[in-house]
């Protein structure tokens, strides 16, 4: 006798319906305004971009509750060398989870730049762009202007980006210790 083993997969909305982002709350029915991407840690939290929202949040998958780690909400470009809670950002789109150092790395699209929030400490500061729209060129990167980064990802010690409207994918060597 021959017997078919069949899978079963559901899918299940863990958090959103339309609206402004409290700071915190549970994730069941939590308004999200406008979710990117996700990275995960090995603990058992999720990272959410939230492009309309400007707001970076953490996601406690066990405990099925969220709260905000970076941004005020407003569409800027500040807070460099602060609390992450204070920064600013202008429709971020990708996330990177580093386990190296515990930190994530945040390509905020409008803003033509890489942030990266140590979550030990909560401090945010730019990895990679001037904020300002451009091409280049290859350089130190401060000095290294993005155009619209969607995505970020980072592989042994490496941040890579995928530079959008540049039609380039730029490594960024040095900046994880």
């Amino acid at each position: 006798m021959l017997r078919k083993k069949e899978r079963v997969f559901l899918v299940t909305t863990l958090t959103g319906e339309p609206g402004d982002t409290p700071a915190t709350g549970p994730m069941l029915g939590t308004p999200l305004k406008g979710p990117r991407t996700l990275d995960t840690d090995n603990d058992g939290n999720a990272f959410l971009v939230l492009r309309e929202g400007n707001a970076i949040f953490q996601l406690d998958l066990g405990s099925n509750s969220m709260k905000k780690i970076a941004g005020t909400g407003n569409k800027s470009f500040s807070g460099d060398g602060g609390s992450s809670l204070f920064a600013t950002f202008n429709g971020p789109k990708g996330v990177a989870y580093l386990r190296a150092d515990n930190s994530l790395h945040v390509a905020d699209t409008e803003n033509h730049a890489i942030r990266k929030i140590e979550l030990g400490t909560g401090l945010i500061d730019t990895v990679l762009g001037t904020g300002e729209e451009g091409d280049g060129p290859d350089c130190r990167p401060y000095d290294c202007q993005l155009n619209r980064p969607h995505g970020v990802c980072v592989f042994e010690r490496v941040i890579y980006v995928a530079d959008s409207e540049n039609h380039r994918i730029r490594a960024l060597t040095g900046a994880v210790t």
